[in-house]
């Protein structure tokens, strides 16, 4: 017997064909949504001229001197906040320091074994104070000087 053209065990004629048309049309709707979602993807217009940047009307050469002078502006700018934080932070050291020595002074005073070691200890202190406010009065110049220092023009 031949089973190659038996058509006792063919489907019948119609639903050989569609069965392969099914697959067809299912890899079709499965493909086409591939490329649906491949072709969102793809920038659109994308052999057309690219969109031209906005021009400046300044040239090269000019931005660069004003990047320059902005940079050196912000430089400027920096250097006198750390100058005024520098002066700011000596002048809270000083007072510091010399609440510190006050407070030893007092303490040593109290135990002093006599009251003219207690006067030298006072007249000491009072020499340190004395040079501890003259370094504050220069620390204050200092501060004013940079105050007043004019700043860059700007452009």
């Amino acid at each position: 017997m031949d089973t190659k053209h038996d058509s006792s065990r063919r489907a019948p004629s119609g639903s050989r064909h569609a069965g392969t048309a099914t697959r067809t049309l299912l890899v079709a709707a499965l493909g086409g949504s591939a490329f649906l979602t491949h072709a969102q993807s793809v920038a659109p217009n994308r052999y057309g001229t690219p969109a031209v940047p906005p021009v400046a009307n300044d040239s090269a050469l000019e931005r660069q001197q004003k990047a320059a002078a902005e940079a050196q502006r912000n430089q400027d700018a920096a250097s006198r906040r750390a100058e005024q934080d520098r002066i700011g932070m000596a002048v809270d050291a000083n007072r510091q320091r010399l609440e510190a020595d006050r407070a030893r002074t007092e303490r040593q005073r109290a135990a002093a074994a006599n009251p003219a070691e207690s006067e030298r200890m006072r007249q000491e202190f009072e020499q340190r104070r004395q040079a501890a406010e003259r370094e504050r009065e220069e620390l204050e110049r200092q501060r004013a000087a940079s105050e007043a220092r004019p700043a860059p023009p700007e452009p």
